[in-house]
């Protein structure tokens, strides 16, 4: 197979592309209505930010498991079985005696099918690219979720307004259905694994290979303290955390913003909602080809992704803080699109700073350690900031925004720690130098018990 990858290949990103955007659907969904259902459970904001917090209760748990399920478990069985979990929490909101329990149970049993969606959709896209070829497939993967929120603005919207909420949930079920129906049809794993082909020409690739390949030749398993306590994983981590906090505010809580924060109508929530996100794609494909350039011309992973990351993520940040100032609606819109783009790199280029560093062995618990550590930001930022909002009751703008400061100020932190951290190559040669000392002490202690033992053994035979 090219390591371009094959018309097999791109149309198993193309499901994997609509695997996420049917994820972020089922997500935005409470964001856009948030209103009638606030309004016929009688929610406060405080009250809808825990639901929505919710949400994430096992979401980070469920990740973790699936993350080691997938070093044995074909990635194609896994999808399959996340999306018919998706599908099926839908029905029970679909009838008009839905009480708060029942919206409760419906979030956190959804959060048990998504928490391992996105590592384990990267995983199968990887299965399919070599190194020096997945930026792109792999970003185009995660712009299902830009996709799926931005879809799902005006489409469910009009759901919501022509019908009501509870049928926006039953459209989602069927679509879950059926997109699980065509998955078992046409998916399969793919066949790149830990020996990946080098590329003439490409002197910085062909050392990335040779070190995995070195990685995986260093014993059965590197001890996971290793992988997760060097720097650049932490720096992976920490923005990813930080990040995920303005996903999980982005289908939680802006649509609300929008419609009682800026004070614009139900429709046009839909829309704007759809836009804002809609501009994330753009800027992340566009991004995500230049960063596959440099690294197929040479550049180190360190500039070619991470730099990136980390000065996106504190360009995010200034937008974010922009907000809270005396800016005219429009103006904060466009703060709130551009600062969610600018925020989103390190869902596309952490996962591939990771697979920079640890084998294909046991890359599929790595991405979904990273993943689950991070979304609990989830699990934080919709409730505190539906705290922040209802300690503002008097004036709902000014709560939210607020809420956007504090996210920008963490934003700034978490890109200057990642242009300092984030350094694939580095961390990659300490892991395997670390392997090697775990191997050669181990040949060592194995040889001291055979001498150990040889003496014994010759008395017992005289």
């Amino acid at each position: 197979m090219s390591a371009r990858g094959s018309t097999r290949a791109w149309l198993i990103v193309a499901m994997l592309f609509l695997f996420m955007v049917i994820n972020f659907a089922d997500k935005a969904v409470f964001g856009l209505a948030a209103v009638p259902i606030m309004h016929d459970l009688n929610l406060s904001p405080r009250e809808f930010g825990f639901v929505g917090s919710s949400f994430f209760l096992l979401f980070s748990l469920s990740g973790i498991g699936f993350g080691f399920v997938a070093n044995r478990v074909q990635s194609k069985w896994l999808l399959a079985l996340l999306a018919v979990i998706w599908s099926a929490v839908q029905f029970p909101l679909v009838t008009a005696s839905v009480t708060l329990p029942v919206l409760i149970v419906s979030r956190v049993l959804l959060g048990v099918g998504e928490g391992p969606a996105f590592p384990l959709a990267q995983h199968a896209c990887f299965k399919w690219f070599d190194n020096a070829h997945r930026n792109v497939p792999n970003t185009v993967v995660q712009q299902g979720a830009s996709a799926g929120l931005m879809l799902a603005g005006p489409i469910l919207s009009y759901i919501i307004v022509r019908y009501d909420w509870h049928m926006a949930f039953f459209a989602l079920g069927i679509v879950g259905v059926v997109w699980t129906a065509l998955w078992l049809a046409i998916g399969r794993d793919g066949p790149v694994g830990a020996a990946e082909p080098a590329h003439a020409g490409h002197a910085a690739d062909t050392d990335r290979q040779a070190l995995g390949a070195a990685l995986d030749n260093a014993g059965e398993t590197i001890a996971y303290r290793h992988l997760l306590l060097n720097r650049t994983f932490m720096g992976v981590l920490f923005i990813y955390f930080v990040e995920y906090a303005v996903v999980s505010l982005a289908f939680t809580w802006f649509p609300v913003y929008l419609q009682r924060g800026l004070g614009y109508a139900p429709i046009d929530t839909g829309w704007l909602f759809s836009t804002i996100v809609g501009s994330f794609i753009p800027v992340s494909l566009l991004l995500a080809w230049v960063s596959q350039r440099l690294i197929r011309q040479g550049v180190s992973s360190r500039l070619a992704r991470g730099a990136l990351v980390g000065g996106f993520a504190m360009a995010g940040g200034a937008l974010f803080i922009a907000i809270s100032s005396g800016l005219d609606p429009v103006l904060k819109v466009v703060c709130l699109a551009l600062g969610g783009a600018a925020s989103q790199l390190v869902f596309s280029f952490g996962p591939l700073m990771i697979s920079d560093i640890v084998s294909v062995r046991q890359r599929g618990a790595l991405l979904g350690i990273n993943s689950s550590i991070g979304t609990l930001a989830g699990l934080i930022a919709p409730a505190l900031m539906g705290g922040i909002v209802q300690a503002n009751h008097g004036n709902p703008a000014l709560g939210y925004e607020h809420g956007f400061l504090v996210v920008g100020a963490l934003l700034l932190v978490s890109g200057a720690l990642g242009l300092v951290l984030l350094n694939p190559e580095q961390s990659r040669q300490r892991i395997l130098d670390a392997a090697r000392r775990t191997r050669t002490q181990s040949l060592v202690g194995e040889s001291q018990q055979q001498r150990a033992v040889a003496p014994s053994m010759d008395l017992g035979q005289r």
